[in-house]
């Protein structure tokens, strides 16, 4: 049985309480396709510094394909490890993957099992409300997540390992599930705009750009996520969300959308 890379663990586990995870995920263009992978590293003591210098280690890396139904899929990796110098191809270990609907309004995101590697963990679902040509104003985002206790532990009970899509409709009223929704903006007349404070760690407007809250505390903000430059964007995440969950979050922001563009 193929054995997972130490590392992991850390990535599968909560941001720990009152820390704050501030990372850099960049998309890089392959040649002149539209072919891409994008990449998330933690960011480093420069913060929104841009350079590869200035990055602290890297985290993940992901590659989207096409389903043979159309759907887009994420593979999500552990840094590559090493080269294979007969095929020139590079390995890395398969840690998750995000898997999106043919409308781009719902992606779930699974992290590989520990116990049995071959195994899938739904982690997280994210839905986006239809929006045909952004008629109806800004995206409106819903993101669900197994609750944990403060040690990041997922509650044992066979509500808490149902599967999170069958528990969309339940999510605010299922004590196994933590719903995140993303902060409104505000509509700022002088500028005709709707704006979002992200207190200096988003620099260019852009409708992936997003906060998810708790509806019961819309102060605390769990995940951040907004364009820094061309192809680079800022991701921050606070307890109870995992580098890889945030990763894959992001991801489906970033994913082109029919419905919701």
């Amino acid at each position: 049985m193929e054995e997972l890379r130490p590392g992991i663990e850390q990535l599968k586990r909560p941001v720990p309480l009152a820390s704050l995870l501030q990372c850099r995920l960049i998309r890089t263009r392959l040649g002149g396709s539209k072919k891409f992978v994008l990449d998330l590293y933690e960011e480093g003591p420069e913060g929104l510094d841009t350079g590869t210098d200035a990055l602290g280690p890297w985290l993940l890396r992901a590659y989207p394909r096409r389903t043979r139904l159309g759907r887009r899929q994420y593979t999500i990796h552990l840094p590559p490890s090493y080269t294979d110098i007969f095929s020139g191809r590079t390995h890395s270990d398969l840690v998750g993957r995000v898997d999106s609907n043919r409308m781009g309004t719902r992606f779930v995101v699974y992290e590989r099992a520990l116990a049995s590697p071959l195994a899938w963990e739904d982690v997280s679902v994210v839905t986006y409300a239809l929006n045909f040509f952004g008629r109806l104003g800004p995206r409106k985002m819903l993101a669900g997540i197994r609750a944990v206790d403060k040690h990041g532990a997922v509650a044992e009970s066979s509500s808490a390992h149902k599967p999170l899509v069958q528990m969309l409709a339940q999510f605010q009223r299922n004590k196994h599930v933590v719903v995140l929704e993303n902060k409104c903006p505000r509509w700022n007349a002088d500028t005709r705009s709707f704006v979002l404070d992200f207190f200096n760690r988003v620099l260019m407007p852009s409708v992936k750009n997003f906060q998810l809250v708790k509806p019961e505390d819309v102060d605390y903000t769990v995940v951040q996520f907004g364009k820094v430059e061309e192809d680079v964007y800022s991701l921050d995440v606070r307890f109870p969300i995992t580098p890889i969950m945030a990763f894959g979050i992001a991801i489906s922001s970033m994913d082109h959308k029919l419905a919701c563009p």
